[in-house]
């Protein structure tokens, strides 16, 4: 090691808090950094990766029914490069307790490696293309498995046309459009408990579900360069005799949907999280080598005169910057693969992905160390520039004081009159150093941002809990069944002991057609003396069904640039009866935080299709102990399809949000390690310039804490401002992020409770306190006498 290098060891070891310090800024940015891309890069080769294995569809179409021979209509089109036939249909399922349950029944056909959309087998076997006896092998998706601890062998019941048919489990498999297994966009969460993939072959799908040599659903691949929008039309129109229902790209696929929507929104933070962390980093270490330059005038004359130039100066002290980066670059790059693997983990908790989704992203890791050093290096090299204008004989006399003229505050003679010597001390320190107040004012505001960002995805989530499961619905048990019925049908269960009001609904699947543009869409229909559901408008008040018209959802009327007051045309997908279309006014917007489906008056909707009084589910009020009991003799229906209760909905819910606490925490953390950071390194740089100044005020007879005090006052201030200022600067963050992460699927309200500003104001004050503490500890150490002969 050169004389420069043990000169560079020697003021790290001695001033090795703040070096550490530094690091650990540059550590949290990198493992940020880390982690994300890790992750992203996880996922999204996994996603890729099994979509092209296992031939994942661009195209959907359902219809009510039609002929396998349909396809080859299809197959002989220009530009279609695979097509797929298959029966899908959602099935209740009767459980071993009684319980009610749904299952998307899906067919495939053997062998499947050609076909779109086919399997990968988790464990167990694939079922039997010649299948012998009464059983009928089907296969399970694997979180449906495990939530109702079924095992291979086991018995699956399901009720089809009224009838139970008994299903065998022989494995669980996944397919890429179930990576995400969520019954539709209206409900809130995937529960594998209560609706599951079950995959059966397509002759005994055909079997069971009485639809023999048919399909109800076409999916395509396009060959490269297709005209897509054509072959679209002309699929269409070959399907259009056979009740076309739904057709959808890929992008609309709910599974797709969501697990695109997660890739984007950590794609986000992979972009932003770690700039902010480094940027702060190369900020801290420029104002650290600028003042080491500074302080070390008369060294720097000595080098040159000793022969060093300044290319050979500045790489010396741009070595420091070097150092810091390198350090964080290695800590952070390990605790940043351990993150990832915590983080894909907890994905693997929610999506159907093959191969765990483990592994190392080199390239993120590589990209990180060149993105620490660089941050270090320009930092380094910029604040050493000054070396070059250091001349060695000049540099023997101390450097002439700055010309700093008064501050604000003095130029207001009354207001500084009234201030003592501590504050005027703190103040004209202050104007002396302005860059460094700036600096240090800037991360406490990004480090209470962070803290305003942790804590405001819970409330958010407290919020959705609060609106969606207290003030908009106040029901105990929803219903839904297999087909349409009667109103007045719902007299049985309105007489069933504990219940207290019954109130139908009918969900009606449509299309709306505006002025060229169409959207798929469900109108949930109620009646007009509703009690048990509250809608909000596009304000968040709230509003009534209509006699008349519709409200429709904010995001549909978005895509189909519609307002208050115009009409539209509505046309029915029911998979039984004839289409019925019919126009109506739209009579406002509707705001859903998740889910979707616009609203209409259940008369209203029963005259579009030319009937009266069916609904397809209802709600229910029973009182209070006998919600266990109503929901038992529910389920022993068999008319019924599922059968929802709100307070087990709400458990699935929190169940859910639990896994949010781990990335809270964690910015939390990160929040603390950058405010802590930068306030130590402002103190200790603080403490160092006024060492002289410090060591005459304990001469003269300040006390160890008068003296401390002094210091106090500057973080003090800058703690008052950085926080004034971080908690509006977090609320426009959250603003940005919820605007980067919502989808048509979920919206998070941009909702910071008064107690989220409350506590992060406090975790600000909290930490520049405790760095402030551990910078001044020198204080009572400090040699008075030493100090006092200004020796560099």
């Amino acid at each position: 090691m050169g004389i420069l290098g043990k000169k560079l060891w020697r003021h790290i070891r001695h001033n090795k808090g703040q070096f550490l310090a530094v690091a650990a800024v540059v550590m949290v940015g990198i493992i940020a950094y880390i982690a994300m891309s890790s992750s992203y890069y996880n996922l999204s080769q996994s996603q890729e990766n099994f979509y092209r294995e296992n031939n994942f569809a661009d195209y959907y179409f359902q219809v009510v029914k039609a002929p396998q021979e349909v396809m080859k209509q299809v197959e002989i089109l220009p530009g279609v490069k695979r097509v797929t036939g298959r029966i899908q249909r959602d099935l209740p399922i009767i459980k071993k307790s009684g319980e009610r349950a749904t299952a998307r029944v899906v067919s495939y056909t053997l062998p499947m490696e050609n076909e779109l959309n086919n399997l990968s087998l988790v464990q167990g076997r694939m079922f039997a293309d010649n299948q012998r006896g009464s059983d009928v092998e089907v296969l399970l998706d694997p979180k449906f498995a495990s939530a109702n601890n079924l095992v291979w062998g086991d018995r699956v019941t399901v009720v089809v046309e009224g009838k139970e048919t008994f299903l065998n489990a022989v494995g669980s498999a996944i397919s890429p459009e179930f990576i995400y297994t969520m019954k539709d966009s209206a409900d809130m969460l995937p529960d594998p408990q209560k609706f599951g993939i079950f995959m059966l072959e397509s002759r005994q799908a055909q079997q069971v579900l009485n639809m023999p040599d048919q399909i109800n659903q076409v999916l395509i691949e396009f060959s490269s360069g297709a005209d897509q929008t054509q072959i679209i039309a002309a699929v269409k129109d070959i399907l259009k005799p056979y009740g076309l229902l739904a057709s959808y790209p890929r992008k609309d696929q709910l599974s797709h949907a969501v697990l695109q929507a997660e890739l984007d929104s950590l794609r986000s933070v992979t972009l932003f999280l770690p700039l902010i962390f480094l940027g702060i980093a190369a900020a801290i270490q420029f104002v650290i080598l600028r003042r080491m330059v500074k302080a070390q005038r008369s060294q720097i004359g000595v080098m040159k005169a000793m022969g060093y130039d300044n290319y050979r100066i500045m790489v010396h002290y741009a070595s420091y910057a070097l150092a810091v980066s390198i350090l964080g670059a290695v800590l952070g790059t390990f605790l940043g693969l351990i993150l990832a693997g915590s983080i894909s983990q907890m994905y693997a908790q929610f999506f159907n992905l093959p191969g765990g989704m483990q592994g190392y992203n080199m390239k993120a890791i590589f990209y990180g160390f060149i993105l620490s050093l660089s941050v270090g290096v320009a930092a380094g090299l910029t604040a050493s520039r000054s070396v070059a204008r250091i001349h060695p004989a000049e540099a023997m006399r101390p450097e002439p004081p700055q010309n700093s003229g008064k501050s604000l505050l003095e130029k207001l003679p009354l207001l500084w009159k009234e201030l003592n010597p501590g504050w005027k001390m703190t103040l004209r320190n202050i104007g002396r150093n302005r860059g460094r107040f700036m600096l240090t004012l800037m991360g406490v505001v990004f480090a209470v941002a962070l803290l305003i960002i942790a804590f405001f995805t819970n409330d958010a989530v407290d919020y959705i809990m609060q609106r969606y499961f207290y003030v908009g619905q106040t029901y105990d048990l929803s219903i839904r069944f297999n087909s349409l019925i009667q109103e007045k049908e719902l007299l049985d269960i309105n007489r069933m002991d504990g219940v207290q009001k019954v109130e139908g609904f009918l969900e009606l699947p449509v299309k709306i057609h505006y002025q060229g543009k169409t959207q798929d869409e469900v109108l949930l229909a109620y009646p007009s003396d509703l009690s048990m559901k509250t809608m909000e408008s596009g304000t968040g008040q709230p509003i009534q069904v209509p006699p008349d018209g519709i409200l429709i959802n904010q995001r549909t009327a978005a895509k189909l640039g519609v307002k208050e007051g115009d009409e539209v045309e509505l046309e029915t997908l029911l998979p039984i009866g004839p289409v019925h279309r019919d126009t109506v006014k739209i009579m406002g917007e509707t705001r859903q935080l998740i889910g979707g489906g616009s609203y209409i008056n259940l008369q209203r909707a029963n005259r579009i299709l030319q009937e009266r009084n069916l609904v397809s589910g209802a709600m229910l009020k029973v009182e209070t102990g006998k919600v266990g009991f109503v929901e038992s003799e529910i389920n022993k229906m068999l008319g019924v399809s599922s059968v929802l209760s709100r307070q087990k909905e709400l458990q699935n819910f929190q169940k859910n949000m639990a896994s949010m606490t781990y990335s809270v925490s964690l910015m939390i953390l990160f929040a603390v390690v950058l405010g802590f950071a930068i306030v130590y390194n402002s103190s200790v740089m603080n403490f160092a310039e006024r060492q002289r100044e410090i060591a005459s005020l304990r001469v003269v007879g300040y006390s160890t804490q008068e003296v401390s005090s002094l210091l106090l006052k500057e973080n003090l201030l800058q703690s008052l401002f950085g926080v004034l200022l971080g908690l509006p600067f977090g609320r426009l963050v959250a603003g940005a992020y919820v605007k980067s992460v919502s989808t048509d699927l979920y919206t998070l309200p941009v909702i910071i409770y008064p107690l989220t500003y409350l506590f992060s104001a406090l975790g600000g004050i909290i930490f520049i306190m405790l760095a402030h503490r551990f910078a001044i500890k020198g204080i009572k150490d400090l040699d008075l006498v030493a100090t006092l002969k200004n020796s560099d």
